[in-house]
């Protein structure tokens, strides 16, 4: 092993510039790592629809059972061995799973430069066996002592199975929109159709009867069609939505935040306040300041 070394370091020569060395911008270095897996098609959709909008990336990783991921309204689908990424505050949901049973590991975690993911966003992520071995290391270093030499490694591996994944995606194909069997069909269209109202009716507070009666169903009916279709109440997923067109608003700097209350049905700046606190985190002030402030750094 040492005279490969000996010859290639004979063969190097002095730098051309002994303070200009090579480096990467667009490196992915993760931070604020949380893993956790979904074990149930039950717990999986519930807990889609119960999150809020948030700035994380979320990797997902296949591992047993066909499914389905809907982001921003258009539906993908996930078999195993396979992964998506999901990028800060898309909305999304899972949908379709073929058995209650499942492995799905979700793997959420920040970035300084987020631009550098932009090679993940619409792709499905085929797992070779260099990123299956990397998870696993991944995922038993998690399960171990939480101390500053076990999260250095975390972390270290993490970013390693990253820019591993953007390597393998370089020059592939863009995924395809997956195709729907009447199941999903039908699933897609009540979403679509609750989605087209709530558009049309953005500037004021649409209740589950007045969805109800708009797409010729019973406020029952509509409630009970929705759960068995998404394993979440109606009135769940309105608040998500909700939130998300909040946030959408808000990067428009040519609106203010009255401007933004009043699109989005409510009658005062301060019940728009309070409803974005409880959902985000923040208030839509100190969100606005934080998303400008980010967007001239870049």
């Amino acid at each position: 092993m040492r005279l490969p070394l000996l010859q290639n370091a004979l063969e190097l020569g002095p730098p051309e510039d002994y303070f200009k060395g090579r480096s990467s911008a667009d490196v992915c270095i993760p931070s604020n790592l949380i893993l956790f897996s979904r074990r149930t098609s039950h717990e999986l959709q519930r807990r889609s629809f119960d999150s809020y909008p948030h700035h994380r990336f979320v990797l997902v990783f296949n591992l047993m059972t066909e499914g389905s991921v809907t982001v921003d309204g258009i539906q993908w689908r996930i078999k195993p061995e396979q992964g998506f990424v999901i990028f800060p505050y898309q909305f999304h949901y899972y949908s379709e799973l073929s058995d209650p049973n499942i492995v799905w590991l979700i793997l959420t975690f920040e970035l300084q430069n987020p631009v550098v993911m932009e090679s993940f966003r619409n792709r499905i992520i085929d797992l070779d066996a260099s990123t299956i071995e990397q998870l696993n290391n991944i995922l038993e270093n998690y399960q171990g002592k939480d101390s500053p030499r076990t999260n250095r490694r975390l972390i270290l591996k993490s970013a390693s199975l990253i820019n591993h994944l953007r390597e393998s995606l370089r020059g592939g194909p863009k995924a395809e929109i997956a195709s729907q069997g009447s199941a999903q069909q039908a699933s897609t269209e009540l979403i679509n159709a609750i989605q087209e109202y709530l558009s049309q009716n953005s500037d004021s507070l649409q209740s589950v009867s007045e969805i109800a009666e708009a797409l010729h169903m019973s406020e029952s009916n509509l409630r009970a069609h929705f759960r068995r279709h998404f394993n979440i109440s109606l009135g769940a997923y309105l608040k998500n939505y909700r939130a998300h067109q909040a946030i959408l608003y808000l990067q428009n700097p040519n609106l203010s935040l009255t401007d933004i209350a009043f699109q989005l049905g409510f009658t005062t700046l301060s019940a728009f306040s309070r409803f974005f606190s409880n959902a985000i985190g923040e208030s839509p002030r100190a969100y606005r300041k934080r998303l400008f402030k980010a967007e001239a750094i870049k």
